[in-house]
């Protein structure tokens, strides 16, 4: 290896560490992006959103659901044109499943409320997720999903962990 390196150019060698550098930066990137998540299952408070009817023409498509949250009809008639993201101020009842209450603007969270992450994209309010992936063939098992189970940090970041049914059973 260092006969090789003794032949390298001053710009060959240059390109190499830059070539290495954006490998460990690109790697030390996606390992802490993936602590984060990982953190995030282990450690985030539990909160589920109910799912709102999607036009079944598209509910499946491939091996993936499209999901809506009924929350997100109140989010969208409270929403001003100009507020394209932000963060949502919820209640959360003893089932663990959230309702709006308002935008949080830094005030003071009660007892059993919490915040969490919002964009609109044209006339769709985005949580998380708006779909969930699931193996081939299990369509029809998904299909009677009435809830989506998330875990929320304290930033109000969303991950999607799994979706349940009427009775808040994982499906």
């Amino acid at each position: 290896m260092g006969n090789v390196m003794a032949k390298l150019s001053a710009t060959h060698k240059w390109a190499l560490g830059i070539v290495l550098f954006t490998t460990v930066a690109i790697l030390t990137g996606v390992n802490w992006r993936i602590f984060k998540f990982e953190q995030l299952l282990n450690h985030g408070q539990v909160v589920r959103f109910a799912l709102a009817p999607v036009d079944p023409r598209s509910l499946m498509q491939g091996d993936y659901m499209a999901l809506e949250y009924a929350i997100a009809r109140d989010v969208s008639s409270a929403l001003t044109p100009q507020q394209m993201q932000g963060q949502l101020l919820l209640a959360v009842d003893e089932q663990k499943v959230a309702r709006f209450v308002d935008f949080y603007t830094d005030q003071a969270l009660g007892k059993d409320q919490l915040r969490v992450q919002f964009r609109a994209r044209g006339n769709q309010i985005k949580l998380a997720s708006n779909s969930f992936f699931f193996e081939e063939g299990q369509a029809d098992h998904f299909s009677s999903a009435k809830y989506g189970e998330f875990r929320v940090n304290d930033n109000g970041e969303l991950l999607l962990v799994k979706l349940l049914d009427e009775k808040l059973q994982p499906l």
